[in-house]
Order: structure tokens, then C-alpha cells, then sequence
């Protein structure tokens, strides 16, 4: 029977030490998402097309967005995660590039300070040394991916769908008798 291997003997000695993920982390994450999920507006209040209409004056427009933003805001973040995913997702070198900072950052931020490390390939090397080499080959794996080209889409995508839909959409009657009670 074989017997599962521990943390410490995989092929590069130690590397399982620094790149760990703190299961509070998760727990708060997934806490969080959970709770986001049961904040979610039916789909049907959503998607009421019997409530869109156009907006009389900038002032309806902006009283519609600022209530709308507020109740309907875990589908909007909904809506947001689901642009963002599918931008990364069509973009294999942008969705590369955040995976390769955020695991070197993880690794060199786990490091024991001013005590040099192996490296895979028995390349000595101290945090003070792999923070840079992570900015630059970061900023050149951004560059190369055009990331501000794609956040100016994320941004403008977000705000056409979110904003449209907020402006529109008239408030429920609820809302009148919720703001008149004092």
C-alpha cells in the first residue's frame, strides 16, 4: 500500500513550506460568498421588465441608480465577477499573469526574512532579492497582456450594464413606504 507523501518530501525540499494558504482565509472567503449568494434578489424582481422605464429627468435617473445600487448591489457584484471571469478566462495570458503574481507574491511574502532560501535548480536567494525580480517581470507580464486595455473594458462593460439597469428600473412600492417611515 503506498503511503501519501508528506509535505516535506516532494522533490524540491522546503517549498511546500512557503507557499501556504491559511484555511481561515478560505473560511472567511467562503463566509462571505455564502452571504452574497443569500443577499441575491430574486431574478424575477431583477429582470421585472414591467418596472423598466425610462427615467423622466437626471433626477429620477439618480434616485433610481442610488436606490437601485444599494438594494439590488450583491446582483450587481454578480454581474461584475461574471465580466471579470470572462475576461480573464479569453485572455489566457492576462489570467496567467494574476495567477503568477499572486502565487510569487504569496511565495516571497512566506519567506523567512534575510535567510537565504534554495530555490528549485539549488539558486540561493533572499526576499530582498526575488521582490524585485517579481515587480519587474510582473510589470512586463502586464504590460505584455495590455492590462490597462482590459480594465478599461472590465470598467466600461460594468458600468453600461450596471448603470443602465440601476437608471431604469423604477423602484419597487415597497421602497415609497420604507423611506416615508421615520
Amino acid at each position: 500500500m503506498a503511503m501519501a507523501a508528506s509535505p516535506q518530501s516532494t522533490s524540491y525540499p522546503g517549498f511546500s513550506n512557503y507557499v501556504r494558504i491559511d484555511p481561515s482565509t478560505w473560511d472567511a472567503v467562503k463566509k462571505q460568498g455564502q452571504a452574497r449568494v443569500a443577499g441575491l434578489k430574486p431574478f424575477s424582481e431583477f429582470f421585472d421588465r414591467s418596472r423598466m422605464s425610462k427615467p423622466s429627468s437626471l433626477n429620477v435617473f439618480t434616485t433610481r441608480l442610488n436606490f437601485n445600487l444599494i438594494y439590488f448591489q450583491n446582483n450587481y457584484l454578480l454581474i461584475v465577477t461574471l465580466c471579470t471571469l470572462y475576461l480573464l478566462f479569453t485572455n489566457f495570458w492576462l489570467l496567467f499573469t494574476v495567477f503568477f503574481l499572486i502565487g510569487g507574491f504569496k511565495f516571497v511574502s512566506s519567506m523567512p526574512a534575510n535567510e537565504p532560501t534554495v530555490l528549485p535548480g539549488g539558486i540561493m536567494v533572499t526576499p530582498k532579492q526575488l521582490w524585485p525580480v517579481l515587480i519587474v517581470v510582473g510589470i512586463l507580464l502586464l504590460w505584455f497582456t495590455s492590462v490597462g486595455g482590459a480594465i478599461f473594458w472590465l470598467v466600461s462593460v460594468c458600468a453600461l450594464i450596471v448603470g443602465t439597469h440601476a437608471g431604469f428600473l423604477e423602484p419597487p412600492v415597497e421602497a415609497d413606504f420604507a423611506e416615508q417611515q421615520v
